[in-house]
């Protein structure tokens, strides 16, 4: 079982960041407005990517003999990959009889996920851990449990991971002190070819659990979590296609060793993402407020759990992304060297309006 397990979910990130093979392009797209959103068709969507609907399954396509599968609900915004769950900027709605899917949810989620492009150009040396809050800003707090005190826990195993790897390692924080979020983002941007991780643990009502990833909201979008709707907040970033790959690696491998509920890979305009030019996530592993989460976090072996996930996820989108890509895209399109990801990245990001 654990090797179908390891085999499928080589397979999901495969499927997140190697090329997706001849697809031939779709110049244009029917576009129906709802409610102030554009929408286009599932139907076509799927006929792009070759995938067909799964037998007895309504709400499930699937690709390769069934090896990778799409599931989706009418009127929700989860969206299952290989049953890892994705959170769309919009739900998918129903029009008629179609089945709709946003314009933005489709450039931004499912064109990096099923079908994206890389450049030979991508390295990652460095990796960025962020222990989330610190001195005066304890985070969650549950009892003599404090957010901050987890986080770091968690980073510093993650630190000594990553250097056996080969890894260089830089610590936002590496003690017990405050820095502003802007200060963490700063030192990310400094550093090339890296990856910015910022370590978090989650409150909520004692009832809450799990574990979720959070990646940045697509330019234009809004997100639940932000704490305003300054025009500048919406903005996007230029790494759509790798903050996705590295959520998804990391997140899978959370819950597949956890056991935890997945609360699945979401988008948010949390501050020390908003700005960063690096591929990022932050990574909430469970709540300090649920009491049985609460005492798993403490002990030494859920924090080497969390750690070693990330460590692995960080590992294989290296492998996957940055290396495999680079010769993948030299050998099958030569001097196509271009990073196309994000706000006009897509090469699907032409549609005509529905009369």
């Amino acid at each position: 079982m654990r090797r179908i397990a390891s085999h499928l979910l080589m397979m999901m990130l495969a499927l997140l960041v190697c090329l997706a093979g001849s697809v031939s392009a779709q110049s244009a797209w029917d576009v129906a407005d709802i409610e102030g959103v554009d929408y286009v068709k599932l139907r076509d969507v799927w006929r792009y990517y070759k995938y067909t609907p799964c037998k007895g399954r309504p709400g499930c396509v699937s690709y390769g003999k069934g090896k990778r599968v799409v599931s989706f609900k009418p009127e929700h915004s989860d969206f299952y990959v290989n049953n890892y769950r994705f959170v769309l900027s919009h739900p998918v709605r129903k029009q008629g009889t179609e089945l709709m899917i946003s314009a933005v949810d489709m450039r931004k989620l499912v064109d990096p996920v099923l079908n994206p492009q890389y450049s030979p150009q991508l390295k990652l040396r460095t990796v960025v851990i962020d222990p989330g809050h610190g001195g005066h800003d304890a985070g969650a707090v549950r009892g003599s449990v404090k957010e901050k005190d987890l986080n770091l826990a968690v980073a510093r195993k993650l630190r000594r991971m990553l250097e056996r790897q080969g890894y260089r390692v830089v610590m936002t924080r590496d003690g017990d002190y405050f820095l502003t979020l802007q200060q963490r983002v700063d030192i990310a941007n400094r550093i090339p070819d890296s990856v910015f991780v910022s370590i978090h643990h989650n409150a909520g009502r004692h009832a809450a659990s799990g574990i979720e990833t959070f990646t940045l909201a697509p330019q234009g979008t809004t997100s639940p979590f932000a704490r305003s709707r300054r025009f500048d907040d919406l903005a996007g970033n230029n790494q759509d296609s790798e903050n996705i790959a590295l959520a998804t690696a990391v997140h899978s491998r959370a819950i597949r060793s956890s056991g935890a509920i997945d609360r699945g890979i979401q988008r948010a305009r949390f501050s020390v993402l908003c700005t960063i030019r690096r591929p990022a996530i932050l990574f909430e592993g469970g709540f300090v407020s649920n009491p049985a989460e609460c005492r798993k976090m403490v002990t030494d072996s859920y924090q080497t759990m969390l750690a070693n996930s990330i460590c692995q996820g960080i590992a294989a989108y290296d492998k996957t992304v940055c290396r495999p890509a680079r010769q993948n895209v030299a050998a099958n399109n030569p001097g196509s060297a271009h990073v196309r990801t994000s706000m006009s990245g897509s090469r699907v990001n032409k549609y005509s309006r529905k009369k």
